[in-house]
């Protein structure tokens, strides 16, 4: 018989479970989530770092087929080294799964993290359904890299410069370069540390926010052309709805993981709330990225529909065809339940 997950927040009796467990532990496996974005890959790296420092076997890895790590997140320090699935060595005593908010997260490494002596989560997502043998979420945190720096601190594990710098990536994407109403001052006390600690924040914020290849930015114009403005939406609120099916991504020779941050484009239109971007992955279903300004819980509406997320960010998978996805979608969005 399974055990029960210890759940808890920071300061929990399941925070000191982990403590305990990273404490303890001389091989460690960290798993970031599928399609990995700025702040799984950014916090696996930062622990691994810290970890490999302070004499300790760490590992990175995240489901993947084929295996690569996505263009926009090369820029990493240490991401030359997250290892494949099939390259990992699963004898270690503690699994440790970032920013993963599910199980299907962690795609077909969760037969990996089950098998592990400790399975750990650590995650700042409301919607966490709490799995495994320990998980800490803290919902109201920023990013869950500024909850791997409250981590770090608290096994006495220093902040060096690699570290800081997969942090800062961590935090400013999770933030929207700090615009996101989940920034707190201490969110900010925490990007002024990384400061000291000597990470040149420009390269970083470059990469994220400004280094999008030309056939990406093409294709974005496009999607923001063709997007369909719906002002009588989410109650009045507004809402742009843009769309990137496979074919519009084979035209310019863009990935899936190319087009993850599209969704931003919508989101920068000042006069709607709400902007989705619905995109087509590899197999054929269709992933559903909202932003939200504040009027309208697209994390709770992502919940609804087997997804997760945050209040103004959130996400879930579809199955075809387009038209039901965006049909359901625009039903979704008028009811009254979702309005803040």
């Amino acid at each position: 018989m399974t055990a029960p997950t210890l759940l808890g927040g920071v300061g929990s009796p399941a925070w000191e479970a982990l403590v305990e467990s990273l404490a303890a532990a001389r091989r460690i496996l960290v798993i970031c989530h599928v399609n990995p974005d700025p702040d799984t890959l950014g916090s696996g790296l930062a622990l691994a770092q810290a970890f490999r420092a302070d004499g300790r076997a760490a590992e990175v890895t995240f489901d993947a087929d084929p295996f690569l790590v996505p263009r926009g997140l090369q820029f990493l320090p240490g991401a030359d080294e997250v290892l494949a699935p099939d390259q990992i060595d699963p004898d270690v005593d503690v699994v440790l799964a970032v920013d993963c908010s599910s199980p299907d997260r962690l795609g077909r490494l969760l037969a990996v993290a089950e098998g592990a002596g400790v399975f750990a989560v650590l995650d700042h997502h409301a919607s966490n359904t709490g799995f495994g043998g320990i998980c800490v979420v803290q919902p109201g945190m920023s990013s869950t890299g500024e909850l791997v720096a409250g981590l770090l601190d608290r096994l006495g594990l220093p902040l060096a410069a690699s570290v800081a710098d997969n942090l800062y990536a961590a935090v400013s994407s999770d933030t929207g370069s700090f615009r996101f109403g989940s920034t707190t001052a201490d969110t900010h006390r925490l990007a002024a540390r990384l400061h000291d600690s000597g990470v040149d924040h420009s390269p970083i914020a470059g990469s994220l926010f400004a280094g999008r290849p030309l056939p990406v930015a093409r294709l974005a114009a496009r999607v923001l052309a063709a997007a369909v403005h719906e002002p009588q939406a989410a109650g009045g609120a507004g809402a742009l709805i843009g769309s990137v099916s496979i074919e519009d991504r084979r035209r310019d020779g863009v990935s899936y993981d190319d087009v993850e941050s599209l969704v931003s484009d919508l989101a920068a239109v000042g006069d709607v709330d709400v902007a989705v971007l619905v995109k087509q992955t590899d197999t054929g279903d269709w992933k559903v990225s909202m932003r939200s300004k504040g009027r309208l819980d697209v994390g709770q509406l992502a919940s609804d529909h087997g997804g997760g997320g945050h209040l103004q960010a959130a996400g879930y998978t579809a199955a075809p065809p387009l038209e039901a996805v965006v049909a359901e979608l625009r039903r979704s969005l008028d009811l009254p339940g979702y309005r803040c």
